[in-house]
């Protein structure tokens, strides 16, 4: 049985709809709702893209504890509702999984751990599928995904290092 959740009766026609998008995406993959996974939807959906633990814990205001976020973030894991990943200074990243099945990719700054994720045209991204068939067969393996990652220095941190000097 799907319990009904109480809000804030000040909360504005976008937060509610928000709310509701939320709902409806655990409804869709059969999923139980709860305020924390509520909460944590709707803070990747405001977020649009790769965000950090640590910022998750922060945007929550004190909502979620770090040991529940974990717990959550591991069953919508194996639900296939969200992506986890690790940065290359081994910070780990959540995203919501592609609704829509648009492979991306990630390019990371290593001044400011921002993450941001772009999407290879699709020319380039069958280059480099046929690049990955190619060492499949040279090492006779199976490649089950890859992805491509940048690491970059983000245009704010630039400006930053430029002001510096």
């Amino acid at each position: 049985m799907v319990k009904s959740l109480s809000y804030n009766s000040n909360m504005t026609s976008d937060q509610t709809d928000l709310t509701q998008q939320c709902r409806q995406l655990l409804v869709d993959n059969d999923i139980p709702i709860t305020r924390p996974r509520i909460l944590l939807l709707e803070i990747l959906l405001k977020h649009k893209g790769p965000i950090r633990i640590e910022d998750v814990i922060k945007l929550s205001e004190g909502k979620l504890a770090l040991s529940s976020l974990y717990r959550i973030i591991n069953f919508l894991k194996s639900s296939n509702l969200i992506s986890e990943f690790q940065t290359p200074d081994n910070t780990k990243v959540i995203e919501l999984s592609n609704l829509k099945d648009n492979h991306h990719h990630h390019v990371f700054c290593q001044t400011c751990g921002s993450v941001e994720d772009f999407e290879l045209n699709e020319v380039t991204e069958t280059s480099l599928q046929e690049e990955i068939q190619k060492i499949e067969f040279l090492n006779n393996i199976s490649v089950l995904s890859h992805s491509l990652e940048l690491l970059s220095i983000c245009n704010p941190c630039q400006a930053k290092i430029q002001l510096s000097h």
